[in-house]
């Protein structure tokens, strides 16, 4: 959800439905599943200048059942992310 509040901080989430042609629905989901869709995040990352695989990839692994293999990806590609 870290790249869903960043692209926030560029335009409002019906802006971005509207951006992206997807309903306000497609947002309040992932917001109560605590999760983009990869296709989501893919498109977000590269609306806003971020690298779309890179969160694609982030995306895909939130989606797995939690495992300490899934949470040393996950550390992985945001530590990657972030520099």
């Amino acid at each position: 959800m870290d790249l869903f509040r960043h692209a926030m901080t560029h335009h409002k989430q019906a802006e971005w439905a509207r951006r992206l042609n997807v309903t306000e629905a497609a947002f309040s989901q992932a917001k109560k599943r605590g999760r983009l869709s990869p296709t989501l995040a893919g498109e977000l990352a590269a609306n806003i200048g971020e690298d779309p695989r890179d969160w694609i990839t982030i995306a895909a692994l939130e989606a797995e059942p939690d495992s300490p293999l899934k949470d040393d990806l996950i550390k992985r590609i945001a530590r990657r992310v972030r520099s």
